[in-house]
């Protein structure tokens, strides 16, 4: 009888042994896999704001929506302007244009340059790992110290970077957002 008992309890010992790793194990699982998939998401989120800041340097705005992005992207060219010869000490870049010293000469790429071959201008609107689902994206004018700043925000709830992954008991949030930008600061960073 006091081996069965002891027997009975070795095997609810290991029982709860085997559900306390897995349950580690699980956690761990997790972890990785929630960090390797922000990694991506931002690296996406990244390139978007390489793209908006082409935009803006071209169109004096930052674009609204991703179609207009990406036509920019797809259609639209950058203007590369060199100058041609050395400037003098003893004069300012202008005044050495103007002189003739110096030769401004304008050129044109295709915007899509900024990006290489590996990158797909129209897959940076897809939330990674989301189901298709797009990054939220907004663009404006507020008014920051009496001046009027271009602001842009792209971003997406942990909801969509985190889809498929059991998220249950991982103390995770899942309608905070991973951004770039800000809707009311003048700033390209992200939240990370």
């Amino acid at each position: 009888m006091k081996i069965a008992i002891q027997a009975g309890l070795l095997i609810v010992a290991g029982v709860l042994a085997f559900y306390i790793y897995s349950g580690i194990q699980q956690k761990i699982e997790f972890k990785k896999k929630a960090e390797e998939r922000r990694e991506v998401v931002q690296e996406r989120l990244l390139n978007i704001v390489i793209a908006q800041k082409e935009f803006k340097s071209e169109k004096g705005r930052y674009a609204a929506n991703f179609p207009e992005l990406e036509n920019f992207l797809i259609n639209d060219s950058l203007t590369i302007i060199k100058a041609i010869g050395n400037v003098p000490d003893s004069l300012t870049e202008s005044e050495a244009v103007e002189r003739g010293i110096v030769i401004r000469d304008t050129a044109l790429v295709p915007a899509s340059t900024i990006f290489d071959e590996s990158i797909n201008v129209q897959e940076l609107k897809i939330v990674p790992f989301s189901d298709n689902k797009e990054f939220d994206i907004q663009a404006g004018v507020i008014e920051k110290n009496k001046v009027n700043v271009n602001v842009f925000e792209v971003s997406t709830p942990f909801a969509n970077v985190y889809n498929g992954l059991k998220t249950k008991n991982e103390n995770v949030n899942l309608e905070d957002v991973l951004k770039v930008g800000s809707m009311t600061e003048p700033i390209t960073t992200g939240n990370w």
